[in-house]
């Protein structure tokens, strides 16, 4: 006679990327670069396939935007992007500005807050809510400029900032997905307001410093000094995104680790400007190197995130007979 010992159904949840959101942060310099450069650096932002695929940027985060200049930014970028709300509160050194991709996000424009950071200075916040395929998907950005130059007192300063960047996180809902980026003008790892960041959220880099490490740097990248753009070479690393444990945790929505960068930096050109001839270029991108050496005085920060959801598969059935 035959008997069934066991019967095992189980039913397996494996965890799958359903889709890809690339996060762009940038000092755009008050728009005081040339501005088909800029467009040019914004366009292959999205093309850029070195760390992965090729994504259209999900969420642009801009500083350094004076009034009347997010009006310039969304034509530079064009209409398939919206943007975020936008304020200026006639901040020293620049508001902030967002847009986001219409097709894969919606502002919750009640979430929106101002954050003053000191030194005549705000950071934003806003959050984004995925729709279409990115349905579910919760992210809270917020993009700040810190004050800048070396010193005791601006330390202090960008210190004032950071903590009130997080005592507003504080406020948000448990496990939210928490993105910080922005120009924090940090000058090493031992800022108080750097290590303020990373006793709450993660750097993606890991937290050994830059000083020595060029691939990391976003300030200047150029040699020669126009107008007002700051000259100098790549020699600081002043651009970040900051990331909470809830976008490392394998499951919702998660960074894709390795993809963080300075765009178009190769660590090739220390202290030189990012087109310096007779050196590669990033991905071999000429065209890219000059873009951004006429843009702006800094570089942007790219980062890849996936949506991740689990994918139930069909039951399996383990039996036992006799």
């Amino acid at each position: 006679m035959n008997k069934v010992f066991a019967i095992l159904f189980t039913l397996m949840f494996v965890a799958v990327a359903q889709a890809q959101i690339r996060v762009v942060n940038y000092n755009i310099a008050k728009l005081q670069g040339n501005q088909e450069a800029l467009k040019q650096v914004l366009t292959i932002s999205s093309e850029d396939d070195s760390h992965g695929d090729a994504i259209p940027v999900s969420i642009f985060l801009f500083q350094e935007v004076s009034q009347g200049n997010e009006t310039v930014l969304h034509q530079l970028l064009g209409d398939a992007y919206s943007m975020g709300t936008y304020t200026n509160q006639g901040e020293s050194g620049g508001a902030q500005a967002m847009f986001y991709e219409s097709t894969q996000l919606i502002e919750q424009v009640d979430s929106h807050k101002d954050i003053f950071t000191g030194a005549g200075r705000y950071a934003d916040r806003w959050e984004l809510r995925g729709v279409g395929e990115n349905k579910g998907v919760s992210l809270w950005v917020y993009s700040a400029h810190l004050k800048a130059s070396p010193g005791s007192n601006n330390k202090d300063q960008r210190l004032i900032g950071a903590k009130a960047i997080l005592e507003d996180i504080t406020i948000l809902p448990e496990h939210a997905n928490v993105l910080v980026v922005g120009d924090m003008n940090f000058y090493s790892k031992k800022e108080p307001a750097y290590e303020a960041f990373v006793e709450i959220l993660t750097d993606p880099l890991g937290t050994e410093g830059w000083k020595n490490d060029a691939v990391k740097h976003t300030q200047s990248p150029r040699k020669v000094r126009k107008g007002a753009l700051i000259h100098g070479g790549l020699d600081d690393r002043f651009d970040f995104q900051f990331i909470s444990a809830s976008l490392q945790d394998g499951k919702g929505l998660d960074i894709i680790v390795g993809s963080y960068r300075a765009f178009g930096n190769d660590g090739n050109h220390y202290d030189e400007a990012i087109n310096e001839q007779g050196k590669p270029f990033f991905d071999n991108n000429e065209e890219l190197a000059n873009a951004l050496h006429d843009a702006s005085d800094h570089i942007p920060v790219i980062a890849d995130y996936e949506i991740i959801k689990n994918k139930a598969e069909t039951p399996v059935v383990i039996s036992e007979e006799q």
